[in-house]
């Protein structure tokens, strides 16, 4: 069985803690493929970079992630040190329209032979450009992760839930996206029954977790949490599950409508 994404019967089984075990080294030939896209917000957890850069076969800058994602390496080395500090976690491509990356950035990573591309596009996001090369590139992609924030602009984080849904549910069904922000792991539920392996004793997650309609009405069965519901009507606006508790290895959540899940991460990870 594989534990990030199983088809079976009408269920659906998703591991959150996966991509953020400890895992020595990058392994671009796992049997199922997975992405990094960073974004353009701050990064605070070397450690969680390296987790989730090591799980992944292809990791991409969206534009200013270039910059986030150098200023944090290079601040772990001697100024003289960039090139060593550039080459511990390189991405394989910088993509975007390209006005946020720095000059300097850029010709810093393109001098240890990372490629940077660009696309004009006005009338789609960095994001969305990003996803479009992760196809191109690495087109048996199963999981994309997304390095983001939702704590800042509000219409930016709502954007990106947007995005989250749009490429899930109507562009790529195929591939599950998770979105590791500062606090949570993401990601959106199909509709039907989805058995989520919560193992608290790893360490990696918390009890912490909502489910939340932000798609649409729907009516949800949960079975593992504190408070479970049984063809409980939930929409914004209306009664949402939020601050509910794991109290169980693994969680089932049945729904009539997609729903964004989400897990509070633990503060710290253990090198």
């Amino acid at each position: 069985m594989d534990h990030h994404l199983a088809t079976n019967g009408t269920s659906v089984e998703l591991r959150p803690t996966q991509y953020v075990e400890r895992k020595a080294h990058r392994n671009c030939d796992a049997k199922r493929k997975a992405a990094l896209i960073v974004l353009n917000c701050q990064i605070k957890e070397p450690l969680y970079l390296e987790r989730l850069y090591n799980h992944a076969s292809f990791c991409i800058c969206a534009d200013g992630g270039a910059n986030r994602l150098h200023d944090l390496l290079t601040s772990q080395y001697e100024p003289s040190d960039w090139t060593k500090a550039l080459r511990s976690l390189p991405p394989d491509l910088i993509h975007g329209d390209l006005d946020s990356l720095h000059d300097t950035v850029r010709q810093r990573y393109e001098q240890i032979g990372v490629e940077v591309s660009q696309d004009g596009d006005q009338y789609s996001t960095d994001f969305g450009k990003c996803i479009k090369k992760v196809i191109e590139r690495l087109p048996d992609v199963r999981d994309i992760l997304v390095l983001g924030s939702i704590g800042g602009r509000v219409d930016q984080g709502i954007g990106l839930l947007h995005e989250l849904y749009r490429e899930q549910v109507h562009r790529h069904p195929d591939v599950r996206f998770w979105l590791f922000s500062e606090a949570s792991v993401s990601t959106v539920l199909s509709c039907g029954t989805t058995v989520i392996y919560t193992p608290l004793v790893s360490g990696l997650i918390t009890r912490n977790i909502g489910i939340l309609p932000l798609y649409g009405p729907a009516v949800l069965t949960t079975k593992g949490l504190e408070w479970d519901v049984v063809d409980w009507e939930s929409e914004m606006g209306g009664q949402v599950s939020t601050s509910n508790h794991i109290v169980a290895e693994r969680i089932t959540v049945t729904t009539t409508k997609e729903v964004l899940f989400t897990v509070e991460r633990a503060r710290a990870l253990d090198d």
